[in-house]
């Protein structure tokens, strides 16, 4: 048989005083309690190992000492990293924080924000981008959730693209990639070949239309054969990896740019499975600078985000939020291009007609 946890009613009953009384004491509450009165009930709590209902209080109280992080892939480094930096900022101003994956799904973002506002999160983080398709139904349920959760007095603060109307902290996507293949054009490359993203995911149109710009600024056509669809997975660069190898040779693009250091990573072990030499036969670069770039061989030239810096300041813009203090609406996260060994220059590349 399984025994009931004792309730704040057996304590108040143990200690001889009034349920109320009990639940001030238990909770912490300012009312005036006298020493004698509060020493009763804490002894009276400890011999029946009282435990308080933390979930009882935070519907009462509104408020739960949560932030929610969601991440569209909680097995993708580029989320686990920026989860790790909410974590550090909010466990330090004791905020417990849960990880809700997404996987991308609009359906699971609205059923996590649902079970949020039931629990009475205090603070949600979105870390990964919303659809571009902003008038689709389950975009417009986001978004009207979000501005209920709002106005019980939550703190929503969005790291990357999305729909939604929230203060914001965004890495600079489309600038990081338009530096990025400005880095390969100044190496001479000119067939520079880009991975995309979700077509629909707005952070990696943003890199996506970084690239062609820079392009454009630099006297070279956009050549639309040189996209190959991703998916911000390893297994979409690898797919990718096979898509370059059907290239007629004279047609090969002698650099390219991987939407995500993920997909960079898959891109490069399905090249060197198809006999490639990396960088000798094609440069290639990622964007995130995961802690695994330095150590893959050769290492990846991508762009910086600081990650967990980012994660950090998003926790950051929670707890200012709560606190009801003044904070930018919207701001920048720089980002810089960070060369290694898995870009050189056109003249060094083999089988290039010079």
């Amino acid at each position: 048989m399984t025994l009931e946890s004792p309730s704040i009613i057996d304590v108040a009953k143990k200690a001889g005083v009034s349920v109320a009384t009990a639940s001030r004491v238990m909770s912490g509450s300012t009312y005036p309690v006298s020493d004698g009165t509060r020493e009763k009930v804490l002894i009276a709590a400890k011999e029946l190992h009282y435990v308080p209902n933390s979930l009882a209080r935070s519907l009462k109280a509104q408020r739960s000492k949560l932030i929610a992080v969601l991440v569209g892939d909680n097995a993708d480094p580029y989320f686990a990293q920026v989860a790790r930096g909410v974590e550090e900022v909010a466990n330090a101003h004791g905020y417990l924080t849960i990880i809700c994956n997404t996987e991308r799904d609009p359906d699971r973002e609205l059923s996590y924000l649902q079970t949020l506002q039931d629990y009475r999160a205090d603070g949600i983080i979105f870390t990964g981008s919303g659809s571009d398709e902003t008038s689709v139904p389950e975009q417009l349920e986001i978004d009207a959730m979000v501005e209920k959760i709002q106005r019980r007095g939550a703190a929503i603060v969005i790291l990357s693209p999305h729909s939604i109307q929230a203060p914001s902290i965004q890495p600079d996507n489309l600038g990081g990639a338009y530096e990025l293949t400005s880095y390969l054009i100044s190496l001479g490359h000119k067939r520079i070949a880009f991975v995309t993203g979700p077509g629909n995911v707005t952070v990696a149109n943003q890199r996506l239309h970084g690239y062609r710009q820079a392009l454009t600024d630099s006297g070279i056509t956009p050549d639309d054969t040189l996209l190959l669809p991703g998916n911000f997975t390893q297994a979409g660069g690898e797919r990718a990896a096979g898509m370059l190898d059907q290239f007629p040779r004279e047609k090969r693009p002698t650099a390219v740019f991987a939407c995500n250091d993920e997909t960079a990573f898959g891109l490069m072990y399905g090249l060197r499975q198809r006999g490639w030499r990396l960088p000798e036969d094609i440069s290639i670069c990622g964007f995130g600078n995961l802690p695994m770039a330095r150590m893959v061989t050769p290492s990846l030239t991508t762009v910086n985000i600081a990650l967990r810096e980012l994660g950090r300041a998003g926790a950051q813009k929670i707890l200012t939020l709560l606190q009801h203090q003044e904070t930018p609406t919207q701001e920048t996260f720089p980002t810089t291009v960070v060369k290694r060994a898995s870009t050189i220059p056109l003249e060094h590349t083999a089988g290039v007609q010079q």
